[in-house]
Order: structure tokens, then sequence, then C-alpha cells
């Protein structure tokens, strides 16, 4: 069946009326083997009833698309909402939480599996500013964070996952809300150099060659050199991408800098990488449980981490294990 891959699937309840950059909606239908976008309405005010009264018909919704073009205009119709969401008192945090989720993990899946433009990746920047408004105003610990994060591993659902652990981190040991946006933002970015890498080679199910591996090494300092050459984001931001496989006695990649000569943010950055990429599962691998990771991490792995970060983090995950 031929289909056109330039189209993408979203979420109508992202859109709003108030948005100053409009674009057209389709809906798919197919005729004889042949897959056809039509349009459905624009995101005009004009159009917006329409779409209001799908919405609240109750009927199953159809699938609902843009053209990939759109996706930066769509991303904005959908930060503005997710902002009227979140400063909604009578929305509850789980809800608030998985709406900025969803829509964290689609920019991401866009940057990696469809080679959105950085304009789109962009987006993420807000994103992170409002989940962490989102975070500000609720005592929230990693096991409520645990709750809304994908459990299986894909670059773009672990990228989310550890830039909600980073924030987390950063609102527990109480940084001030312009450290803890650029570590929540950092962790959210930070393999991104991964995006160079073949998706044959990342999700290899057996052992990679040492050329493999050595390809795989290389995204940390690609990650931050597209960071870098973007020219918007703090070193905090760049050092987590390229840092985040240091160990904090040595031996890591890609320089085999040790102790306080790897970011603060960075080393923060590792141990919420390490966790999440054992606790979530994958084709090859069982999940871990959060008490058997933090054994592993701590009896095993304790060269690769600050020991102070980790067990602050072990502290702060203690009564939720």
């Amino acid at each position: 069946m031929n289909i056109d891959t330039r189209y993408r699937k979203i979420n109508l309840e992202f859109l709003n009326s108030r948005g100053d950059e409009h674009f057209n909606i389709f809906y798919k239908t197919r005729s004889y083997g042949t897959v056809k976008f039509v349009r459905f309405a624009t995101s005009k005010p004009e159009h917006h009833e329409k779409v209001i009264r799908l919405l609240e018909s109750g009927d199953p919704l159809e699938d609902f698309y843009i053209h990939e073009d759109d996706l930066f205009k769509y991303y904005r119709h959908a930060t503005t909402t997710l902002r009227s969401i979140v400063a909604n008192p009578k929305v509850s945090f789980e809800k608030k939480a998985r709406k900025v989720y969803d829509v964290s993990k689609n920019i991401m899946k866009e940057f990696f599996e469809n080679n959105a433009s950085e304009k789109v990746l962009r987006s993420s920047d807000e994103v992170m500013e409002i989940m962490e408004e989102c975070f500000q105003d609720y005592d929230i610990g990693f096991y409520g964070i645990s709750k809304i994060t994908n459990k299986d591993y894909y670059t773009y659902t672990h990228s989310v996952n550890v830039g909600l652990y980073c924030m987390t981190y950063g609102v527990k040991i109480k940084m001030s809300h312009d450290d803890v946006r650029t570590l929540g933002l950092g962790g959210m970015l930070h393999d991104v150099g991964k995006s160079q890498i073949s998706n044959d080679i990342l999700n290899k199910k057996g052992l990679l060659t040492p050329q493999e591996f050595q390809l795989v090494k290389n995204h940390a300092p690609l990650g931050g050199k597209i960071l870098g050459d973007m020219k918007c984001y703090s070193d905090s931001v760049v050092d987590m991408a390229t840092q985040h496989h240091e160990k904090y006695k040595g031996g890591g990649y890609p320089r085999g800098i040790v102790g306080e000569e790897i970011s603060h943010f960075a080393r923060i950055c590792k141990v919420m990488d390490v966790y999440d990429a054992l606790t979530t599962r994958r084709s090859y691998k069982k999940a871990m449980s959060p008490f058997d990771t933090l054994t592993l991490m701590k009896k095993q792995m304790s060269d690769e981490f600050d020991s102070k970060i980790l067990d602050s983090f072990i502290q702060y995950m203690g009564p939720e294990l």
C-alpha cells in the first residue's frame, strides 16, 4: 500500500483558537490500495468550532494529520494549550504531566525518527519550561514520575524520561528555577547525537562489534556539536550531551576526564541516564526493578558516578522503593 510519509498524526486536543500561525488538518482515506490525505479543516478560528464540536461529540476520533512542513506551527499551538492546562487548578497533576510528557515525546520522536529540523527540536525548550512550572507547584517524588514515563526503551522516550528525572532531582535538591529548567532540558537533549547513528546499530539485539561500538560512542561529541552549533543552549546543556558517558573515576568517553572535571550537570545526567536505561524494557532484556537497579549502581558501578549525587538520589528514591 502506498503511503505518503510526509504527513504526521496529531492530537486535535492540542489545537487552540488563539494560534496566529495556521495550517491544514487532514484525515486519511484509502481508495484502491492508495492512501490519500484529505483536508478536514484548518487551524484558523473560523474552523475551530468544527474541531471543538468533534472533540465534544464523544464519538471515537479518527486519526488526523498535518503536513511535516507545519510541525513547528503545530507545536506552537500545542505549547499554548499546555500552558492553559497547567494553569488550570481543576486539572490533576498527573493529567497535566501526561499531557506535557506526550508533547515532549512526540517532539523527540520527530527529531530522532523522522529527521525533523532543529527548529522543531527548539520546541522542547518551552515544553520543559512548562513542565518545570508544573512541578514547582507540587511535591512530586520519583515514584510519581515513574507512573507517567514510558517503560519501553526508545531513544526518544528515554530522552524525555531522563529529562524528567533530572528535573525532579533538581527540584528535590532545591536548585534555582533556572537551573532546574536547564538540568531538565539538558537531560531531554543528552542523546541528540544518536540522531546521527544508524538505527540498525542503535537497535541491534546482539553484541556490537568494536567498530559499531566506536560509532555509538561518537554520539556524545556529536550531540555536543549539534547543540553547540545551534548557538542557543547554555554550556551546561552542551556539557550534558558531551560528557554523560564520562566516569567519575576515569575510563569513560569521549575524553576520559575525571571527578569535578566533569560538569556537575553532566554528573547528575549520568546517574539518571543509567537508572532509566536499566529500569526500562528492551527487546533483548527485561526491566530491572528500582531496588535492584540502585543496588547494582551502588555496589558494582560506583566508580562511574559522583557518590554524593548517587547517594542523594538513592535517599530521595528510598521511601518509594
